[in-house]
């Protein structure tokens, strides 16, 4: 193909059949629909999806500190079960040495435990941009709940 002139290849100017219908109008095309219109996002790094809630944020942390010192105290609370279980024996009290520990190392060991799972469930729900403030709400309940186990093992061991 050479392109100084238009005959020499007959399949450029090829048209449809039905360009050559007289009379016949083109086809109306289909309207469309208006785009509907998305709002701004909060940042460019906050990407596709729920937008962070900045209380939440804030009072996921601030609960989580309180989750700290709760979990602190509670130790010290089970260390003091510990001592209050050494009258035990005197007297003529029969004592179960094994439920005592138990109801010692679950009160001082759970709060521990419960707080580090706290911490991972809550920063995983902030990173999927889930509300994560309850998250420590229920570390607190399940720490006095099984702290209170704790103590309960120890008091019906002595």
């Amino acid at each position: 193909m050479s392109g100084s002139r238009p005959d020499e290849d007959p399949g450029v100017y090829t048209m449809p059949a039905d360009a050559f219908r007289i009379g016949s109008e083109p086809p109306a095309p289909a309207p469309v629909p208006p785009r509907p219109v998305r709002p701004p996002r909060a940042s460019a790094s906050a990407g596709p999806g729920r937008r962070r809630k900045g209380w939440d944020i804030a009072l996921t942390i601030v609960l989580l500190v309180v989750l700290l010192a709760v979990a602190v105290t509670a130790s010290v609370a089970a260390l003091s079960l510990g001592v209050a279980a050494g009258s035990c024996g005197s007297g003529g009290r029969l004592c179960q040495d094994a439920l005592r520990d138990l109801g010692v190392w679950m009160a001082l060991t759970t709060p521990w435990l419960v707080l580090v799972l706290s911490v991972f469930f809550a920063v995983i729900l902030l990173v999927i941009r889930h509300r994560a403030f309850w998250v420590p709400l229920a570390g607190l309940l399940l720490t006095v709940v099984l702290w209170l186990v704790g103590a309960l093992l120890v008091w019906a061991a002595i």
